[in-house]
């Protein structure tokens, strides 16, 4: 399958690494070794409840309490550790604390890798994106933020909450719910923390796809999302795609066969941080 979209350069996901690394040089110069290793494993213990425990909050994906978890026991070890304030002190002093700590580090850190293998934990917009537009040719068309309708389903108010939650656990859009429908923005690797971090997020803005409760179904795809394809493809007709491949999911969640979501998904062959 030919790649519609650009290749995926942003650097969002490194700047909290960048972030702790800099501070724990920082820290190492100024107060030593000792103090370093407790401020980043203060770090690490933030960042388990602001990128783990809140992750899971908002999305209900339960492998991110493995990160979460992951990243708890790595700071508490940090802050254990018996450092010198220097690197001609003595050696580190290994704790049963610690020692018993290190066995759930390595416990949820093989979990990770194996959650990393399974992309359990990746947001699946790009893929989404990809299968959109996978049979679109180039057009003339000029974009539009105006809504296109695409379809129309015949499924009860509480299938469609179902199908939309279904979608948020296994990352695949983010649903916001409205008085008569519900609207299923797709999320890309990058773009989870403006979701999950900035107040009053502007969904109507981004790409989305609309279940009416009334069966009408809507698409908008905003002009980043579109300026991101690597040509100019058919607009009509990338709105028509995106909607009939929601359909297609909901049709597979309604029949049972949800499992084909994420195999359809997984035929997009993208890296774990894009």
């Amino acid at each position: 399958m030919t790649r519609k979209l650009k290749p995926a350069r942003g650097i969002q996901g490194l700047i909290p690494a960048i972030a702790s690394l800099l501070i724990f040089f920082f820290t190492a110069i100024v107060f030593g070794i000792h103090s370093s290793f407790n401020v980043l494993g203060g770090i690490m213990i933030l960042y388990s409840f602001v990128f783990g425990f809140w992750s899971f909050y908002k999305s209900n994906n339960y492998y991110f309490l493995v990160s979460a978890f992951y990243l708890l026991t790595f700071g508490l070890i940090l802050i254990l550790l018996d450092l010198p304030d220097d690197f001609n002190g003595p050696r580190p002093i290994f704790t049963n604390e610690v020692k018993i700590g290190l066995l759930f580090l390595y416990f949820f850190m093989f979990w990770l890798i194996y959650i990393g293998y399974r992309k359990t934990l990746k947001y699946r917009g790009r893929e989404v994106m990809e299968l959109a537009a996978w049979d679109v040719e180039e057009g003339s068309e000029t974009y539009t933020e105006r809504p296109r309708p695409a379809g129309m389903v015949d499924y009860t108010k509480y299938d469609i909450i179902d199908f939309s939650n279904y979608l948020k656990r296994k990352l695949v859009c983010i649903p916001f719910h409205e008085e008569n429908r519900i609207v299923l923005v797709p999320i890309k690797m990058g773009d989870e923390f403006e979701l999950f971090y900035k107040p009053n997020y502007d969904y109507l803005s981004k790409t989305w796809i609309s279940f009416d409760f009334d069966g009408q179904v809507s698409v908008h795809i905003s002009r980043k999302d579109y300026l991101d394809y690597k040509d100019d493809l058919s607009f009509d007709h990338l709105c028509e795609s995106l909607g009939k491949l929601m359909i297609t999911f909901a049709d597979f969640y309604m029949r049972g066969d949800k499992v084909r979501i994420m195999d359809r998904l997984n035929t997009i062959k993208t890296g774990l941080f894009s």
